[in-house]
């Protein structure tokens, strides 16, 4: 005996919600996915710490009240910058060069960064109210004319910002310039 057009019809709809939920159950298993396994952005990558990203917007809104164009954030550059800082905190000194003589050209092109021009702007800060630090560096960096001339060239393109604290509480900030 044929299957009645009732049964058939039922079946159909079985199927098509099953075939429907199996549908949202791979998409909700791709947004797992994709949410994990995406490549992180370049923020993340190096950890960017919030004063770390204000003195990026700092240095950028700079830029363009002279008219340039903004700042490209590097991730490359941020992680190189945090460890001068590192290294000032560290050692207890605050210069562009470290006591054993490597200069920012070669803390930048010792991890593979090509560049045409190379700028940086270092600061170290003893004040122990960290909210403020951001804008702190950056009147520092504008009443220093060689730090103010790095922040409004037109020849760099990107940059990095690393900021670490000595265990006396000095704060140190390095931000590393390239085009």
């Amino acid at each position: 005996m044929p299957t009645p057009t009732v049964v058939r019809r039922r079946r159909a709809i079985k199927a098509g919600v099953g075939l429907l939920v199996l549908s949202l159950l791979a998409a909700i298993i791709a947004r797992f996915y994709l949410m994990y396994t995406a490549p992180p952005s370049p923020e993340k990558i190096s950890g960017l710490t919030d004063q770390e990203t204000e003195i990026l917007g700092l240095v950028n809104q700079q830029r363009v009240r002279g008219g340039l164009r903004p700042l490209k954030f590097s991730a490359r550059l941020a992680v190189i910058a945090r460890g001068h800082s590192y290294d000032m905190a560290m050692r207890h000194y605050l210069a562009h060069n470290s006591p054993d003589g490597v200069a920012p050209a070669d803390r930048i092109s010792g991890v593979g960064i090509g560049y045409r021009v190379i700028g940086e702007n270092i600061y170290m800060d003893d004040n122990a109210d960290a909210a403020d630090l951001p804008q702190r560096a950056m009147n520092g960096w504008l009443k220093s004319p060689e730090h103010l001339a790095n922040i409004v060239s037109g020849k760099f393109t990107e940059t990095g910002v690393g900021i670490a604290q000595s265990a006396d509480g000095h704060t140190y900030v390095t931000q590393d310039f390239v085009h």
